[in-house]
């Protein structure tokens, strides 16, 4: 059985992500939001999968058919065609095995008849979550609207918008501290005591470009980067399977932390050896400009 694929009305359309599906939207059908939070919500999802109940009495052409028509599927239409000309073709066998007091084809008959029902039923189910992202896209029914954020303005400074998203990828880890493994979020921690500080200082005497470099590639690339791959894994997946190097996610996710914090203790260390380097060279500069002969009449 190959997986679902949106239907051609959809495929016509511009693409939108919603959780790492692509739903298209065209002239007809709801903003990307709305489908977003139609398909977070358990309710509509259980509401909107009671067609499953017409497999499971016996009658999957007809699911197929409604659905295939809706969304404009051929494959669901050909779909209730096929699931048609089995339970034909089974009440037929149990027809004349009946008629005919003909074991053979009453058994014949039953067999086709479960087979189809099995097969009607499971094929139903597999395609369920492609009728609802379908179905999330059509217009219609409203959710009660969620507010909208209120976000502050960017911060100018770009040391101070380093700060700002420093303090919300710390956020994310800790809110997500149940499905980070073991480690993960002291690691965190332990990166936000050094950077915080390192900021902080920078701030202060101002950045030059180097520093400012590396500082954002940790702070907006490398540590959310990771949180976040992490994160959109199922976490069963996450803690047991193993990589071709061995390793599951979450042991690649705390050795990546780890070499996250080493780099940012490098990288203070380096900041505090280029003022000290500075320091030495304005002492050697005041050491020549009032040595005791430079000042002598």
């Amino acid at each position: 059985m190959t997986p679902e694929t949106p239907s051609r009305s959809l495929r016509r359309a511009r693409p939108a992500a919603v959780h790492g599906h692509v739903v298209r939207r065209g002239a007809a059908q709801a903003p990307p939001e709305l489908v977003a939070r139609r398909l977070r919500s358990r309710t509509w999802r259980a509401a909107n999968s009671w067609w499953l109940a017409i497999p499971a009495v016996g009658l999957p052409w007809l699911s197929f058919l409604y659905m295939g028509l809706r969304a404009r599927r051929p494959q669901w239409v050909l779909a209730a065609v096929a699931y048609f000309v089995l339970f034909g073709g089974a009440a037929t066998g149990l027809g004349v095995g009946i008629a005919a007091d003909a074991t053979l084809w009453t058994v014949l008959g039953a067999l086709a008849g479960t087979g189809a029902w099995g097969l009607g039923l499971v094929h139903s189910i597999m395609a369920n979550s492609a009728w609802l992202r379908i179905k999330a896209a059509f217009t219609g029914e409203e959710l009660t609207p969620a507010p909208a954020p209120v976000e502050p303005p960017p911060p100018a400074d770009p040391v101070q918008a380093l700060q700002q998203r420093l303090t919300e990828v710390v956020g994310t880890a800790k809110r997500h501290g149940g499905r980070l493994p073991d480690g993960a979020v002291p690691a965190v921690r332990e990166i936000e005591d050094v950077l915080g500080p390192l900021l902080a200082h920078v701030a202060r005497r101002g950045a030059e470009v180097e520093e400012l470099h590396n500082l954002e590639a940790i702070v907006t690339e490398y540590l959310p980067g990771a949180l976040g791959h992490y994160l959109d894994l199922p976490e069963d997946y996450a803690l047991t399977n193993r990589g071709p190097g061995g390793a599951t996610p979450a042991e690649e996710l705390v050795s990546q932390l780890q070499l996250l914090l080493q780099g940012a203790r490098d990288l203070q260390r380096a900041v505090h050896d280029q003022d000290a380097r500075k320091l030495s060279v304005q002492g050697r500069f005041l050491d020549a400009k009032f040595r005791r002969s430079d000042l002598d009449l």
